[in-house]
């Protein structure tokens, strides 16, 4: 009787896990913002009330393109939408709600600058109207300076990653640049060689440092080489590393781990074609394993409420040109599921998150849908077993019937 029973829970437990893995990511809904020329959004994060906040660019106004900022209610409706800029192009790359209940944006302006563009930051009110803003870089035409990624830090400023030409010693440089709660800057250091490097993604630490992750061409074995660098709370570097092979490769964001960091991004080494590669390392950049997926680029990495990552990117299709792609794994890295989003033209997932209620939504640029070139596109995803009734058969063929 007793090995009856084992065996009946040992049958029960590998019939349920086999039936809760196999889950199907279904589109729930899908919405566009934008007017008739291009638009776009290329950040996206839930808000505390459940809703959505994204950031991108806006040609709606036909001077060039502008900074657009949207917030929605949690099923994509439409609540504002703020738009900044002048005659030149402006846009916003990231964007994160901050603690006060207000937003911090990130990107760049040539409309405020003497020659090329400036590194711009923003802060806003709950209601998106602007508390303050700052641009920092250079004022000599030959110079360019952005910001890619922006975090709250604990003393409620902010560190923000990117990229100039106006300070350093290459033709671009990472540029970590810290703040204080009103965008006055703190201090600001630059990282590279004498070609391009560049951080897209920055975050702080649980032990008051940032982690950047980047690309570099200065530090290479052939074309750019992802990057992670790791400093201390005053920005002073305590290591550094690259992955790649002899071709081009790029990191475009991290997260922080239990035991390391994550950091997904582009290869094309190793290959005849481009792939997107997830890689894990150890507190201090040792690399623990390394995974790469079907599709061209990935630009966004969240971690999920299982131990896993939800990724974002786009891959390439005879048909449909490119298309937005969504993938699941699990802790190791390993696929669960994916899924491609888009019509019969030009489609990018730009950003993706985890919802509190554990479904995801997707931001993006969209050729297909909505009333222009590109719009700024939304998407929510619900992932859910595949078959439910399929679980009850194999739950009545383990229990006795009498």
């Amino acid at each position: 009787m007793k090995l009856s029973l084992i065996l009946f829970f040992l049958i029960f437990s590998l019939c349920f896990s086999a039936t809760a893995l196999a889950l199907e990511p279904l589109e729930e809904w899908n919405l566009t913002f934008g007017g008739q020329y291009s638009d776009g959004a290329w950040c996206l994060q839930e808000t505390e009330d459940g809703g959505n906040i994204l950031v991108g660019n806006c040609a709606s106004r036909g001077e060039g393109s502008d900074l657009f900022l949207i917030r929605t209610d949690n099923m994509g409706k439409y609540i504002w939408s703020r738009i900044w800029g002048g005659s030149a192009e402006d846009v916003g790359y990231f964007v994160q709600e901050t603690r006060d209940g207000g937003f911090i944006v990130t990107g760049s302006t040539k409309s405020y600058s003497m020659g090329e563009e400036l590194l711009w930051l923003v802060k806003t009110d709950s209601s998106g109207n602007i508390s303050w803003e700052r641009t920092f870089g250079g004022f000599v035409s030959s110079s360019g300076d952005g910001g890619w990624s922006v975090d709250e830090t604990d003393d409620s400023g902010y560190i923000i990653a990117g990229y100039t030409q106006s300070l350093g010693s290459g033709r671009k440089d990472l540029w970590l640049l810290k703040t204080d709660g009103m965008g006055r800057k703190i201090w600001d250091k630059t990282f590279g060689g004498r070609e391009d490097d560049v951080g897209m993604s920055v975050l702080q630490s649980r032990d008051g440092g940032y982690i950047v992750a980047g690309r570099t061409a200065s530090f290479i074995r052939g074309g750019d080489d992802i990057w992670l660098l790791k400093t201390d709370s005053l920005g002073e570097e305590q290591w550094n590393k690259t992955f790649g092979g002899n071709q081009d490769d790029a990191g475009f964001q991290v997260v922080e781990l239990a035991d390391g960091y994550a950091v997904v991004g582009r290869t094309e080494s190793g290959s005849d074609k481009k792939k997107i590669i997830l890689i894990k390392v150890d507190p201090n950049g040792r690399k623990l394993w390394e995974r790469s997926y079907e599709g061209s680029s990935a630009s966004s990495l969240q971690s999920t409420a299982d131990g896993g990552y939800i990724i974002a990117g786009r891959i390439d299709n005879i048909d449909t040109r490119r298309d937005a792609l969504i993938i699941k794994a699990d802790f190791a890295g390993r696929d669960e599921w994916s899924m491609t989003i888009g019509g019969r033209a030009d489609d990018i997932g730009t950003f993706v998150i985890q919802n509190k209620d554990g479904t995801y939504t997707m931001a993006g640029i969209t050729d297909s849908y909505g009333q222009g070139r590109e719009d700024a596109w939304l998407a929510k995803i619900r992932a859910e077993s595949q078959s439910t009734e399929n679980e009850t058969q194999m739950l009545q063929l383990v229990f006795p019937t009498s």
